[in-house]
């Protein structure tokens, strides 16, 4: 409760002073915290010089997780440091992750380097941006996003000799290569020059896939979120499509799906849900799935959608696994006009992290609980939080790790069903 309270008071906040008086007041919980919280009444800018200006260009192709650029940093360290020492400087960091068809993109680039038209201008334009800037690059998502497409088979090994393996070891051969290339030239005189050799380059992503497909035990993470949120969409669309029923008994429906299918609650999804139940135009990545005519590749359809759903999260385990040196301030790189405007329709106002553990918590730019009593709606939304439903949910999340997510079958071919009715 202290925590729902905390999270409700931050939202309302306005400026630093705001900010910092809150978290004082809820000292004994925010002592092990830290707070990551955009403020528009705040003039500090922490993106590198320029980066701001092109985050709000109009068709960028650049996502930022927070909604803007004024950061506040907040932890009892900081507020310490600060009284002691005025000048003391945040250490905080950022990088870039890109999605598969970007990571493409890069290799494409390098291999056309020297010939006169690019073949997408606005990818183009892109890439000049990050060679301008000499921005550090994060490849968390572009890995978890191939691991399933790469063992799908059954293989328990990476091997360039498999034809899909040796695509994602050049893509990431070829993003070595191009984080090497000295800006400085680039910028001055438009030549490209690498700073590492061919061979270090090869060295590199050896070490890099097997650090994270050898050697990590991050990934069933993200396999077995990858798998709830599958579940959790297939819902969505099965209510949407069986019946006519208003979008708040649809929504109503929904609570009752997750509770009894999913096992786990998730905002962010229910939101959106809601917000496509009232106008399914208005959520253009769900509204790719839609009734009647050939249902070919839906499940493909679907996986892809699904990795869409799990940028955001994929960036807040970044900011977690960073936060030993620094705070961690991620961005997503991604051509995919849906994908950008998914992102858009829940707004990150703040995060919140424990120093020690993985624990962590968004802060949406929208008040979820006054959200849902708008609706009319809090009532349900209440009772997924009782002690009884909390111990239902376990059991289904749970069963369904056990089964293998067998569910997922037979819920998906529900919706086949329903689809094509």
């Amino acid at each position: 409760m202290a925590m729902g309270e905390l999270l409700y008071e931050l939202i309302e906040a306005e400026n630093p002073l705001e900010a910092m008086a809150i978290w004082k007041i809820y000292g004994g919980l925010t002592k092990d915290l830290r707070l990551m919280m955009t403020m528009e009444n705040y003039e500090k800018d922490i993106y590198p010089e320029g980066l701001t200006n092109i985050l709000n260009q109009e068709n960028t192709d650049f996502i930022p997780y927070f909604q803007s650029e004024r950061i506040l940093f907040l932890d009892d360290n900081i507020m310490s440091d600060m009284l002691k020492f005025p000048e003391a400087q945040i250490k905080y960091d950022y990088s870039i992750m890109l999605d598969t068809n970007y990571t493409s993109y890069i290799e494409d680039f390098l291999n056309q380097q020297n010939k006169p038209n690019f073949p997408q201008e606005s990818i183009y334009r892109t890439i000049d941006i990050l060679l301008k800037n000499n921005f550090n690059y994060d490849y968390t998502f572009y890995l978890i996003e191939n691991y399933q497409n790469l063992f799908l088979a059954g293989e328990e090994e990476f091997s360039v000799m498999n034809k899909s393996h040796l695509a994602l070891y050049k893509n990431l051969y070829h993003l070595e290569l191009f984080k090497s290339i000295d800006s400085q030239l680039y910028l001055n005189e438009r030549k490209i020059e690498f700073q590492i050799t061919p061979n270090e380059a090869q060295l590199k992503t050896d070490h890099l896939i097997k650090s994270v497909y050898k050697e990590s035990n991050g990934l069933k993470i993200f396999i077995e979120t990858h798998k709830n949120i599958k579940l959790l969409l297939i819902g969505i669309w099965q209510i949407q499509f069986e019946s006519k029923a208003s979008p708040k008994n649809k929504m109503k429906k929904l609570i009752n799906y997750m509770v009894e299918k999913v096992g786990i609650y998730y905002e962010r999804e229910m939101i959106l849900a809601y917000k496509y139940f009232k106008n399914p135009k208005s959520v253009g990545m769900l509204n790719k799935i839609n009734k009647g005519g050939k249902q070919t590749d839906l499940l493909w359809k679907i996986e892809n959608i699904v990795w869409d759903f799990l940028v955001p999260r994929v960036m807040e385990f970044s900011i977690t696994a960073n936060k030993k040196n620094s705070y961690f301030i991620p961005l997503f790189l991604s051509h995919d006009k849906k994908l950008k405007e998914l992102i858009a329709l829940f707004k990150i106002k703040g995060f919140i992290l424990h120093r020690e553990t993985f624990e962590f918590h968004p802060i949406p730019e929208i008040n979820t609980t006054e959200f849902f009593e708008e609706e009319g709606l809090i009532k349900e939304i209440e009772d997924i939080q009782s002690q009884d439903t909390e111990l239902r949910k376990k059991a289904v999340k749970e069963y369904n790790i056990t089964t293998n997510f067998e569910i997922i079958n037979v819920e998906f071919d529900k919706l086949e069903k329903i689809l094509n009715s």
